[in-house]
């Protein structure tokens, strides 16, 4: 893939995490804020958030690249996020259950 394209794969993620983390931070200002109260997010809060979550997902995906190419594979298996959330069994849990039913309703 060559600099360009991903610079451009990059900003349409970036584009795209934007638009989800201030959808989600408004939908959670409406559904805690009371009909007396006026709480707003800023445009700067909104950009921190986005910088945060963008690097997360960016940070995940190198692990579990990484997690893949140590097993000798070039595919990510579930067993590399696995790796990655190991020292959180409650989210271990709950990607296994997701695992689980998403193999239900593909069979």
């Amino acid at each position: 893939m060559s600099e360009q394209s991903k610079d451009e794969v990059a900003s349409q993620l970036k584009s795209t995490v934007y638009l989800t983390v201030a959808k989600m931070v408004e939908e959670q200002l409406a559904k805690h804020t009371k009909n007396t109260e006026t709480v707003v997010a800023t445009p700067i809060f909104i950009a921190s958030l986005v910088d945060l979550v963008y690097n997360q997902i960016v940070n995940l995906g190198e692990d579990l690249e990484l997690f893949a190419q140590h097993a000798n594979r070039s595919t990510v298996k579930p067993d590399d996020l696995y790796m990655v959330t190991r020292k959180n069994d409650i989210l271990t849990k709950c990607l296994k259950e997701v695992e689980h039913q998403l193999k239900q309703h593909n069979s």
